[in-house]
């Protein structure tokens, strides 16, 4: 994707948008822009880290709570699963996140609906094995970010 379609997607989902190199681990040039200027330059920043791999842009939600669930299953159900809720905001930490367990200012509804969609995302990949999911939670919105088949980073 150029950087022109990169300003034109940032311009539609509206800023400010998370900006980071697809291949580096612990958040290397990961950064939120909150305009044009502030994008080219982080687009730039991305480019340097990691120049033969893609940079991805995505919409970044101000204010989420972060929250993983990781578990063990086999063929698509889980066996054992836990939910940690990430200290920072969503989007705040760069690969090395603080993590409590159990959650401590996450609503009922709020687990119900992670463990839910982690239920759903498990059954479809029929996942067999370590699995981590990272959520985002707003409000009552649950979005999930990324499924890992594998145990958490940590």
């Amino acid at each position: 994707m150029t950087n022109s379609l990169r300003s034109q997607f940032a311009k539609k989902v509206g800023y400010p948008v998370l900006v980071r190199p697809s291949y580096v681990l612990s958040g290397a040039a990961m950064n939120v822009a909150w305009s044009d200027e502030q994008l080219k330059a982080c687009l730039e920043e991305a480019g340097e880290v990691s120049g033969d791999h893609p940079v991805v842009i995505s919409d970044f939600i101000q204010g989420a709570t972060e929250i993983e669930l990781d578990g063990v299953c086999k063929d698509g159900k889980y066996i054992a699963a836990a939910i940690h809720e990430h200290i920072e905001n969503a989007g705040v930490h760069s690969g090395d996140a603080t993590l409590v367990l159990p959650p401590q200012s996450i609503s009922n509804y709020t687990i119900h609906r992670v463990r839910e969609a982690g239920r759903k995302i498990v059954e479809r990949l029929e996942v067999t094995g370590p699995v981590n999911i990272q959520f985002i939670a707003k409000g009552t919105d649950v979005m999930c970010i990324e499924t890992n088949l594998r145990a958490s980073r940590r």
